[in-house]
């Protein structure tokens, strides 16, 4: 080895020396912290206290709660049984059209069995729409194309 070279490979291992323990103390450093006791979905949402409306069937419970303003709407649904539509999603129609999906107002998707909480509609203006002409849900499946069941408060 000429001198030029035993220097520029003496410069090459010092750069390495340094630069290979830090790289190794960067990557411990930025190793993301595991999830303790996180659940990785968002939490449930809560139900709100005063019940409007209820429908039952032998499948599901349908409640539209409220506030106690009456400011926001929640539609409560509790599957009792296991759906056979994995796909199944709730709209809400104001003239009982559920043949014009277009113009239906995507509620939530539901899914197995259990409680799910949709809010859909905020503010006193959104309210008084559903007054004369009540409430009229639909379950949709989206996959087959067809209206599984409809309800009407």
């Amino acid at each position: 080895m000429i001198k030029s070279l035993r220097r520029r490979h003496l410069q090459t291992w010092i750069i390495l020396a340094i630069i290979l323990p830090v790289g190794i103390v960067i990557a411990w450093i930025s190793i993301p912290e595991q999830a303790k006791d996180k659940l990785l979905q968002p939490a449930a949402a809560k139900a709100l206290p005063n019940v409007l409306a209820f429908k039952e069937n032998d499948n599901y419970t349908v409640r539209i709660r409220s506030n106690n303003d009456t400011s926001q709407l929640q539609l409560e649904w509790i599957n009792k049984k296991t759906l056979t539509y994995p796909t199944a999603t709730i709209y809400r129609t104001l003239n009982n059209m559920e043949d014009d999906i277009d113009h239906a107002a995507l509620v939530g998707r539901i899914e197995a069995r259990g409680t799910y909480y949709f809010l859909f509609a905020n503010g006193k203006d959104q309210i008084q729409i559903f007054k004369p002409t009540g409430f009229h849900f639909f379950v949709y499946d989206f996959i087959h194309q067809k209206v599984i069941d409809s309800i009407t408060f």
